[in-house]
């Protein structure tokens, strides 16, 4: 009961409930103009003006569907709805600023060799994401491995400590976190913190004003307000930790007490990380940093924080973000580069499924070639409406010769593709909508690492306590007909 009150009565409940008032208002607001001919004329012809750009408009045709059928289906409201809502975003003087700051972050890879080891690395060079070859990586295959380690190497910092999570919720995790940032403050290193405040909405309201009381920089990502903007669609769903520039972590895992089985809401939570050491942490640190300065303005010598770190180690290693502000889709084409590489098998884990029609296409084609593609999902869901919408991705799947299981014990978060033991990708980017076209991410790409051997190890192993999907069970008309509903807005969850 507690728990449920406290979710009412929570800053995002109250800010979802304006919003909600403000659509119900803009509704009520048109319909009451719409009874002048003369306005229901200029909005039915605003709609079809609309829909004309769109359809001739540069982007996926899902998002394109997404606004095409309401529009048609409601020309009355859609078309002042869609100037209203789609087409508020990020100001051009934000956009000019965000791309500034990423030219100084590529300003920082100089002199690069371009790898011709493959075209993954070559295409990620371009993009200003160098390969380092003096990196140890280690796979941490459990949210409560990857948070000892980390805790130990947090204890264990010099000179400053970089944080970024999509989630923060108070709990024993963020007690022990906290606990030693305070300690380190007090020895004299620098803290400074990002996360997301749609993603850590249970925090308290002025949180960031409680850790500066500590001595610790929190910086809350695109704060949630109260009017209606696209621009809150972009979250920061990166988990970054950077240590003195010499150690770095990415992965799946937030900070909460599910992520490393303290509770259990979804039965076992299964998630993956990455520790890093050597010169390849200079990539999350300029990633780190790019996002403090996009947030906060200020100016930051990038120099201070870098670090002479290098480690034997064997292969290929590339960290790199993706940001949904500029118009390359890095994570998403690195998927497809992944899955056309293929020429033996592809596995891949993802807590949700649900692809363009590109990626679908794609796995279904390297299926049909012979490649044993199989895919792990989750079989207790933590969204029950967003996994409604991956079932429908199933059957076709399925049929074209893809193996999809289910990872029984509970709920698997950890974001991997690993291809022919060769390549693989690990980090914080889902096989969603959101991932791929909405959120700030996070990944690493390996090349003939060590580290991949585990990792396949660790979905081997994984495959072992999951069932796999041969037909899938039918569901009752009212069910189904809520998943081609929630589908046709795929797109947007």
């Amino acid at each position: 009961m507690k728990r449920l009150l406290r979710m009412i009565l929570s800053r995002t409940s109250v800010i979802m409930v304006l919003l909600l008032l403000q659509i119900i208002f803009f509704f009520w607001l048109i319909n009451y103009l719409s009874q002048y001919a003369y306005i229901q004329t200029i909005n039915y012809a605003l709609s079809v003006i609309i829909v004309i750009y769109l359809i001739y408009k540069e982007e996926n045709p899902i998002y394109k569907l997404t606004w095409i059928v309401p529009i048609l289906i409601f020309p009355l409201f859609g078309g002042i709805f869609y100037l209203f809502y789609r087409q508020q975003n990020f100001s051009a003087k934000v956009l000019k600023r965000f791309k500034l700051i990423d030219q100084e972050r590529k300003s920082w890879i100089k002199d690069v060799p371009e790898s011709s080891h493959d075209k993954i690395p070559r295409y990620l060079l371009r993009q200003r994401w160098p390969h380092y070859t003096h990196t140890k990586t280690t796979f941490l295959p459990l949210g409560e491995v990857m948070f000892e380690v980390m805790l130990n190497d947090l204890k264990n910092a010099k000179r400053y400590i970089f944080l970024e999570f999509f989630i923060i919720n108070p709990g024993w995790m963020w007690d022990q976190i906290l606990t030693v940032l305070k300690e380190k403050v007090k020895e004299g290193v620098e803290v400074i913190l990002i996360y997301d405040d749609f993603g850590s909405a249970n925090l308290p309201y002025r949180y960031p004003h409680t850790l500066k009381s500590y001595g610790i920089k929190a910086i809350p990502f695109n704060p949630m307000r109260l009017h209606l903007n696209f621009a809150m669609n972009y979250r920061d769903h990166r988990k970054i930790v950077v240590i003195d520039g010499i150690i770095g972590y990415t992965g799946g895992i937030n900070i909460g007490d599910e992520y490393i089985n303290r509770i259990s809401p979804f039965g076992h939570w299964l998630d993956a990380g990455i520790r890093l050491q050597g010169d390849a942490v200079w990539t999350l640190t300029l990633s780190f940093l790019e996002n403090v300065r996009f947030q906060t303005g200020k100016e930051i010598d990038y120099q201070y924080y870098r670090a002479n770190a290098k480690e034997s180690s064997e292969g290929l290693i590339i960290p790199f973000s993706d940001a949904p502000l500029d118009r390359e889709l890095v994570s998403k084409d690195s998927y497809l580069s992944l899955i056309q590489e293929a020429k033996h098998s592809i596995d891949i884990t993802t807590p949700y499924l649900i692809i363009d029609n590109e990626l679908s296409t794609a796995l279904k084609l390297a299926a049909k070639s012979g490649i044993k593609v199989r895919i792990i999902i989750p079989y207790v869901p933590d969204k029950r409406l967003v996994f409604m919408v991956t079932e429908t991705y199933v059957p076709e799947l399925v049929e074209a010769g893809v193996e999809i299981y289910r990872y029984t014990p509970g709920f698997i978060h950890s974001k991997m593709m690993i291809v022919d033991q060769m390549h693989a990708m690990i980090g914080t980017c889902n096989l969603d909508f959101r991932s791929l076209y909405l959120h700030f991410e996070q990944s690493v790409y390996l090349y003939q690492s060590p580290t991949i051997h585990e990792m396949k190890t660790f979905f081997d192993q994984t495959i072992e306590q999951s069932e796999m999907i041969k037909t899938y069970s039918s569901h009752n008309i009212f069910y189904r007909m809520t998943q081609i509903l929630l589908r046709g807005f795929a797109s947007l969850m």
